[in-house]
């Protein structure tokens, strides 16, 4: 049974996934919120589980991993309301990590729906 290869991320998309991951455990002390107990979870847990997500990725590499930072970055757009987050520095910073991580899964997801098709035979040749 082939063992998958672990090799480092080599699309821009990856590694900016992985740095949004490590602002967001960072951003609780960064930003001045680490008081708002619900704020530092929801950066932590987001963090961590995009961070594991894109290490996820490293190792065996399918579609639906992308699908996961689609969910992440959805909830964290959202995450501000849902949670009745009240600090103005977590709630944009939700906002605008949470709008990069979706977009760049999207266009991760995108590029690779492009890179199937254009491997694809032409059915007429």
């Amino acid at each position: 049974m082939p063992q998958p290869a672990f090799s480092l991320p080599k699309q821009w998309e990856d590694w900016t996934s992985w740095a949004l991951g490590i602002w967001l455990l960072l951003s609780p002390w960064t930003l001045w919120f680490e008081k708002d107990a619900t704020a530092t979870r929801n950066a932590l847990v987001v963090g961590l589980l995009i961070i594991l997500a894109e290490l996820f990725e490293l190792s065996i590499f399918r579609g639906w991993e992308e699908w996961i930072n689609v969910a992440l970055g959805a909830w964290l757009v959202i995450s501000p309301w849902a949670l009745g987050v009240s600090n103005t520095a977590a709630q944009i910073n939700f906002v605008v990590v949470g709008a990069l991580v979706l977009a760049l899964a999207l266009h991760e997801l995108w590029d690779m729906r492009s890179r199937a098709s254009d491997a694809e035979p032409d059915a007429g040749s």
